[in-house]
C-alpha cells in the first residue's frame, strides 16, 4: 500500500481544502475530478489528476488505484454548478449523493482497494430540528441520502470512516480546538466547523486505528489549537482506545 490519498470532491468545499493540505505536506496526492481543466488551474503539477465522474461508474474503475492509503469522498450537492445545484429534483439529487459514493465504493472494491473510506457526512440526520427540515427541503431529501449512504457504506465490506461535520464555514484554521464525539447532534449553530479544520480531521481519520469502522461528530470547541498529537489523543478518546 501506498501513502497516495485520493479524493473524490477534490476541486471545491472541503474536499478543496483536503488537497490544499496534503499539497502542503507533501504527502502523494491524486484528485479525481469531472473537470481536470478546473482541477488544474487549482492544482497545476502539484498533485495527480484523474477524469472520474460519480455518476459514471466505468470513469470510478480507471481512476481508483487500488494501492491509495485512503479515500476521502466529499462530494456534495451544491449551488448550481454543473447542474447538480439545489432545488434539483429528489432523484438527480440521490444520483450524486448516494449513487455517486455507491459507484466510488464498488469501483474500488473490483479494482482490489484495501485502504480506508473517509466519507463526510452531517450532524443532525438522526435528530429532528428545524434546521434539518429547511436544508432537507432545500436539497430534496437530503437527510435520507446522507442516512442511506452512510448505512451502505457499513455494510460495503470496506475499511470506513464517516466524519459527521457540524455546520461548516470558511474560517481560518487553526483558531479552535476540535470536539468529537460518537453522539450524533442536533444541527444547530452552536456547532460548528471550519472547512480547513475538518479537512484536517478527515485526513488524521484516514489511517487512525481507533476511528476504523467507527461514525464520529465533529465541531469547535474553545479557542485554542490543538497538536497533531493531541487531535490524535481525541480520537482515541472519543472511542476508549
Amino acid at each position: 500500500m501506498s501513502d497516495t490519498i485520493g479524493v473524490i470532491g477534490a476541486t471545491r468545499g472541503t474536499g478543496l481544502e483536503v488537497m490544499r493540505q496534503l499539497i502542503a505536506s507533501g504527502r502523494p496526492a491524486v484528485a479525481v475530478a469531472r473537470n481536470l481543466e478546473k482541477a488544474r488551474g487549482l492544482f497545476g503539477d502539484k498533485a495527480t489528476l484523474v477524469y472520474g465522474d460519480v455518476t459514471r461508474p466505468e470513469t470510478l474503475a480507471e481512476a481508483i488505484d487500488p494501492a491509495w492509503a485512503g479515500l476521502v469522498f466529499t462530494v456534495d450537492i451544491s449551488g448550481g454548478i454543473g447542474g447538480r445545484g439545489m432545488f434539483a429534483g429528489r432523484e438527480s439529487i440521490r444520483a450524486v449523493m448516494y449513487g455517486g459514493l455507491v459507484n466510488a465504493v464498488e469501483a474500488a472494491k473490483k479494482r482490489g482497494f484495501t485502504g480506508r473510506v473517509v466519507l463526510l457526512s452531517t450532524i443532525g440526520l438522526s435528530i429532528d430540528s428545524t434546521s434539518m427540515k429547511i436544508l432537507n427541503w432545500i436539497k430534496s431529501g437530503l437527510r435520507d441520502h446522507s442516512l442511506d449512504k452512510g448505512e451502505y457504506l457499513k455494510r460495503s465490506g470496506v475499511e470506513w470512516t464517516i466524519v459527521r461535520a457540524g455546520i461548516l464555514n470558511n474560517k481560518a484554521p487553526g483558531e479552535h480546538t476540535l470536539l468529537v464525539t460518537g453522539e450524533d447532534l442536533p444541527l444547530q449553530m452552536r456547532y460548528q466547523i471550519g472547512r480547513a479544520d475538518l479537512a484536517r480531521l478527515m485526513l488524521a481519520s484516514v489511517t487512525h486505528p481507533a476511528v476504523r469502522n467507527r461514525e464520529f461528530s465533529a465541531f469547535w470547541g474553545e479557542a485554542g489549537h490543538d497538536s497533531d498529537e493531541q487531535l490524535a489523543a481525541k480520537l482515541a478518546t472519543a472511542f476508549g482506545a
